[in-house]
């Protein structure tokens, strides 16, 4: 009789458990809105220095870029103020998981390695990646196969890292702007630099130097440009979705898009000759 009632006390115990913790998941998912409320403000982390999507006006001195007027704009609809924290890249994702910031802009994309971890807002950014080398050819660099043992800068967890060494380079870190590896490239220090297409023809045109070209023939990882938040953040995420939505649907961020990458990168790319 007692060893009955143990197991119905234990089994009650075990159901408590369960449901303390679904309402647990329930809550999570609610704060996660209520506290951005309760502070009035949108945490996002950034670099500031990765040109057009996030960095530092020349004049002004105040952060801007693609992303960063995008959550201006959508934490302003939200009416909540956007206030940007910037770090290294390879912070940027730990300090999301362990709180310190609300979401993270700094051209990301989705892959599966961060769906495991982390969710998403809808996309707002087609593009795929290119590579940028010297003009003299003296890498040697003209295909994909080409890549086997050459040196190109970059994060190391960046998604161009990761497709660098699936190919046979080597990914030399760099925690500085995307200048500093493009006058490295140019003086032989590396061999290249993988990275968004847009991004790169950009950075040429401002530095503006002979030595470096952009095989344009070269096109790799078609991707989406998304923020991160941490999963389970239903609220957030809908909040958040629903304005960059409207933004989409009015032409805001197709206006941005023009402004500070030259183009509208808010319709698909076409995926012909692109290597997966």
């Amino acid at each position: 009789m007692r060893r009955r009632s143990l197991g119905i006390v234990v089994s009650v115990v075990m159901l408590i458990a369960v449901l303390t913790a679904c309402g647990q998941k329930d809550d999570k998912s609610q704060d996660s809105w209520e506290k951005v409320k309760e502070k009035g403000k949108i945490v996002i982390g950034t670099s500031g220095t990765y040109y057009p999507m996030d960095y530092k006006d020349a004049k002004s001195n105040e952060l801007t870029g693609f992303e960063v007027e995008i959550a201006k704009e959508f934490s302003k609809r939200l009416g909540v103020k956007a206030e940007f924290k910037t770090m290294e890249f390879d912070g940027i994702l730990p300090a999301l998981r362990n709180g310190q910031i609300d979401l993270a802009a700094n051209n990301f994309t989705v892959n599966e390695e961060r769906k495991k971890k982390f969710d998403f807002t809808i996309p707002y950014k087609y593009s795929y990646g290119t590579i940028v080398v010297r003009s003299s050819d003296s890498s040697g660099i003209k295909s994909v196969d080409d890549f086997k043992n050459k040196k190109f800068g970059g994060s190391p967890t960046s998604n161009f890292a990761d497709f660098s060494r699936a190919h046979g380079a080597e990914v030399v870190s760099y925690t500085e702007g995307t200048d500093t590896i493009l006058r490295d490239i140019a003086v032989g220090r590396i061999d290249g630099f993988l990275n968004d297409h847009l991004m790169i023809e950009l950075a040429l045109k401002q530095l503006n130097d002979d030595r470096l070209k952009m095989l344009g023939d070269i096109k790799f990882q078609p991707n989406v440009g998304v923020m991160v938040m941490k999963k389970d953040n239903d609220e957030l995420k809908k909040k958040v979705d629903g304005a960059i939505k409207d933004m989409l649907e009015d032409g805001t961020i197709k206006k941005l898009s023009e402004k500070f990458l030259g183009s509208d990168v808010t319709k698909k790319v076409d995926e012909k000759d692109i290597v997966e």
